[in-house]
């Protein structure tokens, strides 16, 4: 476990520009807010730039690491296991972190985080809300990275062009359900992300994105897999 926790630091000093960089950027936001505060109506809301921060890193995670990883002798085990730990806790460095700027930022009465304006107000679910969706969004990404690195030039077409495809696939299976598979996935998706019942409730979709993650983790295993060095 000594090489894990020794490339899995490394990875993350390797994030530290980024989220300085992003950083920077939210502090120059809050400034902004801060200074049309009271000459604004409705709600402004600096969450969800940490989702898709987490995603850019997931995105960017993969192929660099992994050949410096090889040209030290470190396992794919060993790699795979310290990138898993890095996605892991730097969500939830910047879910603390994000939790801290809403609260402070509460405090305006035109600020309304993105959480609260889909739940409501629970600083304990918030915390798991956002930490649980960070991990999903960093995971995601890193199966996104490796399955481009795995794939040859005909299957990055394949793969890029598929989301394009999914929706008239769909929309033809649910012609021929009679409109049922639309309805069934939406009544899977409000259940699972909290929306079941009389009032929003965020412990489902908590679950769902540690669900999701824990089948992305699956499915990374395979990905790497006797994976190639590339250049």
């Amino acid at each position: 476990m000594a090489r894990v926790w020794s490339f899995t630091k490394y990875q993350l000093r390797d994030y530290r520009t980024a989220v300085l960089v992003f950083y920077l950027v939210l502090a120059a936001m809050i400034a902004l807010t801060l200074g049309i505060s009271g000459r604004m109506e409705g709600h402004a809301s600096l969450s969800g730039g940490s989702f898709i921060f987490v995603f850019v890193i997931g995105l960017n995670c993969f192929k660099t690491s992994f050949r410096f990883a090889q040209a030290n002798n470190l396992s794919r085990r060993v790699f795979y296991l310290a990138t898993l730990l890095s996605l892991v806790g730097l969500a939830v460095i910047m879910g603390a972190v994000d939790v801290i700027l809403d609260a402070v930022m509460d405090r305006l009465p035109i600020y309304l985080g993105l959480f609260d304006q889909i739940y409501g107000k629970s600083a304990v679910a918030k915390g798991l809300w956002t930490t649980a969706s960070l991990i999903f969004a960093s995971s995601l990404g890193w199966m996104i990275t490796m399955i481009y690195y795995r794939s040859n030039t005909v299957w990055k077409v394949i793969v890029s062009l598929s989301p394009a495809v999914v929706v008239p696939v769909l929309s033809i299976f649910n012609r021929l359900t009679g409109g049922r598979l639309i309805h069934s996935l939406l009544s899977f998706l409000k259940w699972a992300f909290g929306f079941a019942g009389e009032t929003p409730n965020p412990y489902p979709a908590v679950l769902t994105f540690l669900v999701g993650s824990a089948l992305i983790w699956a499915v990374n295993v395979a990905l790497l897999y006797r994976a190639p060095v590339k250049e």
